[in-house]
């Protein structure tokens, strides 16, 4: 027959399985009045306290207390700052265990409508830094005073409260880190929507201005520079869409409408829209499509403008009379667009980073990459498909965009 585990054992392993939910606790507070709680229990104690020191390294803060009513807590008033008993376990940082605290030269009374209090013991809470606080315990239950065994496991208490504290104070400064940087967010929000309203409003000018100069003349008789002047301020609003769009979708504010979509004249729409661009560089556009017009469960307008994005940018990249072609089709489940240029294609190690919106790669400053890219990977996404680049080195440049098809989607 086995024999009874000894009392030591038994009170250690109740602080062992205590360690996890001591550390699960993120909240100070919730840290301090749960070790106040278990050490009255465990150790066997009326009245217990644990208290942390304040920045000067002197005085308490953060002070808990286990065993006392809220009525006698208020009628007691300021709680304990570290005088007395309390400051020597503090400066001394080693156990002190009394038979009768009043009896000791540093004792340094109560204060009114304080309970009696006679045995007590005492131990440093502290970290690799020193002393951040302590833990005490009054009145023991059922004897005269704390044993040599209670010490202990408070000592052993002491030291998992160390690493509690240090780990909820991180996850305060953590949260707090955060809410800064959640807040500078909302402020860099705020400061980009009315940047991109202002600029909206003055590029409306520039706009309409050369459009006027551009659209109702002869267009021989019409000055060069009003037509770079009008291309370059379509661009800039194309870049201020761009950048309001990822801005909302960082936000999770860029809802899509999902209908079928004829895929067939989507793709004429982009098509026609970019084929303007493609006329001054005498690019010629070839679209691929299948008897009948895949039907595809998405945002048309959203689709069209990944198109837009991907047919503006093979036109940049191509040679002067050279094609672009796009190509609809149903690959598995999925409608497939694929839009290809006879540039000089794109290089392995840059089938992903053309995505990464802070990514430009030599030679793409001058060819204006923006943001168009990084922007439709992230709206093909926000459809439920994809969108990515395929290497042909010296082939021309390929992407591939899916989106769900509508039979697959019923």
């Amino acid at each position: 027959m086995s024999s009874p585990i000894p009392a030591t054992q038994s009170r250690m392993e109740r602080v062992i399985r205590e360690v996890p939910d001591l550390m699960a606790e993120l909240r100070l507070e919730g840290v301090l009045q749960r070790v106040a709680d278990f050490a009255a229990e465990v150790v066997g104690a009326r009245y217990v306290a644990v208290g942390l020191l304040a920045p000067d390294r002197r005085t308490l803060r953060n002070f808990i207390v286990s065993g006392m009513s809220e009525p006698v807590r208020t009628a007691i008033g300021k709680l304990p700052v570290g005088r007395g008993i309390l400051g020597l376990v503090i400066r001394e940082g080693k156990p002190i265990r009394l038979r009768d605290l009043s009896a000791h030269p540093a004792s340094a009374g109560f204060p009114p409508n304080h309970p009696p209090m006679k045995s007590f013991l005492g131990v440093p809470i502290a970290t690799r830094e020193g002393v951040i606080g302590e833990l005490y315990l009054t009145e023991k239950i059922g004897a005269d005073e704390f044993t040599e065994e209670d010490q202990h496991i408070a000592g052993l208490l002491a030291i998992t409260t160390a690493s509690a504290v240090e780990n909820a104070r991180l996850f305060g400064e953590q949260s707090r880190l955060m809410e800064e940087v959640q807040q500078l967010h909302r402020s860099r929000e705020r400061f980009f929507a009315m940047v991109n309203h202002e600029l909206r409003n003055a590029l409306a000018a520039v706009y309409g201005w050369a459009e006027m100069l551009v659209r109702r003349k002869d267009p021989a008789t019409v000055p060069r520079a009003a037509f770079e002047i009008l291309d370059s301020a379509e661009q800039a609003v194309a870049l201020i869409s761009d950048l309001l769009d990822l801005s909302r979708l960082d936000e999770d504010r860029l809802r899509p409408v999902f209908r079928s979509v004829d895929c067939s004249i989507v793709a004429r729409t982009a098509i026609q829209r970019v084929t303007p661009a493609a006329e001054e560089r005498a690019v010629k556009f070839r679209l691929n499509l299948p008897g009948e017009g895949p039907l595809a469960w998405t945002d048309a307008h959203r689709v069209e403008q990944i198109l837009v994005n991907l047919l503006r940018n093979a036109v940049r990249h191509s040679p002067k009379g050279g094609d672009v072609t796009t190509t609809v089709g149903l690959e598995g489940g999925r409608v497939v667009f694929k839009v290809e240029d006879q540039g000089p294609g794109i290089p392995t190690d840059q089938v992903e980073s053309i995505f990464d919106v802070y990514v430009t790669s030599a030679g793409e400053e001058r060819l204006g990459h923006g943001l168009g890219l990084p922007l439709s990977r992230r709206l093909a996404q926000l459809l439920g498909g994809d969108l990515t680049a395929i290497s042909r080195p010296g082939a021309g440049g390929l992407f591939v965009l899916g989106v769900p098809a509508a039979e697959t989607v019923s």
